[in-house]
Parts: C-alpha cells; structure tokens; sequence
C-alpha cells in the first residue's frame, strides 16, 4: 500500500458508552505503535503515530487502574492496520455505562490480541478495505469508554 497524505479522512465510530472525557487525536499519515493496558476492560490508549515518515507521539489517554500493559510494534510503512474489532460491554467496576472490554487489531501480515475478554457484551468490527487507519478517537475516564478511527480514502 502507497503511504501518502491522503485528500480525505472520514471518521468512523464511535463504538462505546458515554462516559469519559472526548478526545480525537486527529490524523495523520499513518500508525507506528499502540500501546494499551488491559484486564476485565481496556485501560490506557496511546499511539504513536507517522507524522510525514517521522514519528509522532499523540496525545496520552491514561487510566490509572493497575492492569497489564501490551504494546503493538507495527513494521512501519510494510505493516498497516486492515481491521479493528473488540467487544462493548457493561463491566462491573469499570464504569456504570458500557465500555470496551476487549480491542483486536489486525494488520496485513498479523493479529495483535485480543486485549481483554471476549465474552458477552456487543461486538463491533470495522475491516478496512480501501483505506488506511491514520487516527483515533474516543472518550477516557477511569477506562477507555469509547473508541473511534479516521481512516484515510
């Protein structure tokens, strides 16, 4: 896939419930690293993302709970994001409106997760065909609450 500024972003989701704080991180040319915590629920969410072939730290979407922490390496500009999926759920002691319990990322050449369980709860999946996941959104508050891309046309 050629990297290059795209003309058109369009945003797609957000996938969660309403609780947190709204953040977008923009976007960008493309995503190097994510690196997330996780337990019964997604924590933390941070990008590193390519900013015209340099990388990018995006803004810092923390939680201050103590769960494991995963960070995804992508063979940047080779490796791309092609889908992202996970679960939305009402999770006891996360928060009293739904939140995401479980993220997946698959590139062109691997699959990355799941983080966190994959039961019950409502899943969501957003395969990319034409395009490139070059940002995201969402709502944090003690958890990541939601979760949203732009995606490059």
């Amino acid at each position: 896939m050629m990297l290059h500024k795209a003309s058109q972003t369009v945003a797609v989701g957000n996938w969660g419930g309403p609780g947190g704080n709204a953040w977008d991180d923009g976007s960008y040319t493309g995503v190097r690293s994510i690196e997330l915590t996780y337990g019964n629920y997604i924590g933390t969410f941070n990008v590193v993302y390519d900013l015209n072939g340099e990388p990018f730290d995006g803004p810092k979407h923390s939680s201050n709970r103590p769960l494991t922490t995963a960070k995804i390496e992508l063979q940047f500009p080779d490796e791309y994001l092609v889908k992202v999926s996970g679960i939305v759920n009402n999770v006891p002691g996360a928060s009293p409106s739904p939140t995401i319990q479980s993220l997946t990322f698959q590139t062109n050449q691997r699959t990355f997760g799941p983080y966190g369980p994959e039961t019950g709860g409502t899943p969501f999946s957003l395969p990319i065909r034409n395009g490139l996941i070059v940002g995201f959104s969402g709502r944090t508050g003690e958890v990541l609450d939601a979760i949203g891309v732009h995606l490059a046309l």
